[in-house]
Parts: C-alpha cells; sequence; structure tokens
C-alpha cells in the first residue's frame, strides 16, 4: 500500500469518534485501528504477529498513520483501543475507504456465496455459516453476515442487510450468485433497490422458469442491445435484453450481463 493510501485510511478512520479519555493518551486512536486493520490484511491473526510486524515496518507506517513515537503501541495499548470499537462503526468506516478507493471503478458488480466456517464454531458448537458479498474484480469482500445469527438462509440474510449494504455501497449496481437467491421475496426488494442480478435457474423453479423461456423464446440471441466501453486497456460489455421488460413481476426487472475481456 503507498504512501497516500495510507494517509486515506487513516484520514477516513477519523470518521469514527474517539471512545477514550483525553488524559494520558500516548498513541492515535485512529493509527491504531488502521495498524490493526493492516495486519489483518496482511493475514497476521494475533495482536503480537501485527505488532512485530509493524515494529519491522515502523519506518513505512510511523508518519502517515500519524504516530508519534519512535515504536508501535504494545499488545495491551491496541488490545485496549480494539474493545472500545464496535464492528458496526468499524464496519461504516472501512466502507467509507473503499468508496473512495473504488470511486474510479464507476459501477460495481459483486457475487454473493455462503461459506461455512469449519474452523469456527457458534455459541452451540456449529460451524458458523457466513454470507459475503465479494468484487472479483479488485478481490475485495465488501460485507460478510452470519447466517446463523440472522435465523435464516442465504436469500434471507441477503434481503435483510439489503439496506445497509446500498446504502454503503451505493455504486452497487448488479449482484451475481447461485441459483438458491434466485427467489421472487429477493428479487422484487433487488428491484427496489434498482439493482439488476444475474442469478441462476434450475428445472426446480418452474414459474421463473416457465416465465424466462416464454419471454427469451422471441429475443435474437445475435442481436441484443448493448452498450461497449473501453477503459483503461479492457472492455466491458453491458447487454440489457428488451424481452425482460415483458417478464412477469415472479420473475428479473430486467436482465443485466456484465463481461470483461
Amino acid at each position: 500500500m503507498s504512501h497516500s493510501s495510507l494517509q486515506l485510511l487513516a484520514t477516513t478512520l477519523e470518521s469514527l469518534p474517539d471512545p477514550r479519555s483525553k488524559q494520558g493518551v500516548s498513541h492515535p486512536y485512529h493509527g491504531m485501528l488502521a495498524l490493526v486493520l493492516l495486519g489483518l490484511l496482511a493475514q497476521l491473526p494475533t495482536i503480537a504477529e501485527i505488532r512485530r510486524w509493524a515494529k519491522r515496518q515502523w519506518h513505512i507506517l510511523k508518519e502517515p498513520l500519524k504516530f508519534k513515537r519512535n515504536r508501535p503501541p504494545v499488545d495491551t495499548t491496541l488490545f485496549r483501543a480494539l474493545a472500545k470499537t464496535t464492528v458496526e462503526d468499524f464496519h461504516k468506516a472501512i466502507a467509507e475507504f473503499l468508496k473512495v478507493i473504488l470511486a474510479e471503478e464507476g459501477t460495481l458488480t459483486a457475487a454473493v456465496d455462503g461459506k461455512v466456517a469449519k474452523q469456527m464454531k457458534d455459541a452451540d458448537g456449529d460451524p458458523i455459516q457466513m454470507l459475503n458479498v465479494f468484487i472479483h474484480d479488485v478481490k475485495v469482500t465488501l460485507m460478510s453476515y452470519d447466517i446463523g445469527g440472522d435465523k435464516t438462509n442465504e436469500p434471507g440474510c441477503l434481503k435483510s442487510h439489503l439496506d445497509e449494504l446500498f446504502t454503503l455501497y451505493p455504486m452497487l449496481r448488479l449482484l451475481t450468485g447461485d441459483a438458491i437467491f434466485a427467489q421472487r421475496p429477493l428479487l422484487e426488494v433487488l428491484k427496489e433497490h434498482g439493482c439488476d442480478y444475474l442469478f441462476q435457474i434450475k428445472a426446480n423453479q418452474p414459474d421463473i422458469l416457465d416465465a424466462a423461456k416464454t419471454c427469451f423464446a422471441a429475443v435474437d440471441p445475435d442481436h441484443p442491445d448493448d452498450l461497449t466501453v473501453e477503459k483503461r486497456g479492457s472492455i466491458s460489455k453491458c447487454a440489457r435484453f428488451g424481452a425482460t421488460q415483458q417478464m412477469p413481476p415472479i420473475s428479473a426487472s430486467g436482465l443485466t450481463c456484465r463481461v470483461a475481456r
């Protein structure tokens, strides 16, 4: 990460209020949060490892993260800073950072997929199931949601968090996913948010499958309505098929395909 990116990260995290008392403060609160985040991105799972890594890289990290001392904070100081930070506030700050970083991408396409973390257990001893919203082009996970904590399945979890997701990332305009997400309640909410989607349809979803076959039967696949835009050496092709405008409410409001070549 460049010097300017480090500065941007520290500045973005300053949107979080500093919960500490002003007396006896030795290290910047937001700099410590940025330090821990960078360590996690470097796949360092413990505070002790993050501090050892920061000590080796201190000549690079100190100035942009706005530290004054010549050594990084000790483990206990980092733990105390994290204990005063909520996950929700941290998510919002990271979202602001990503919005700045991803601004030049324009509209974003993300994949939604459920994963089971077999190494992690919930209070009942069962593996934790997470729903991830991931941007493949830049290899960034926008959000992760606990499916079991929401007491629902993957589509229900996504549906319950769409307001939050689009508030944090208004540039998100296309979601892709497996056939499990091709369900009427979820698709209707995506339509309300103005977000296109590309989900699989299987034979065990006969209503949606029949509607898609009927509407696309008259479409010439060799001549779709499309718009091709060349950007930074790559070609992004967005195609909207007119037949989808005739599809009933049970299915899509429009099917958008975006292919990067």
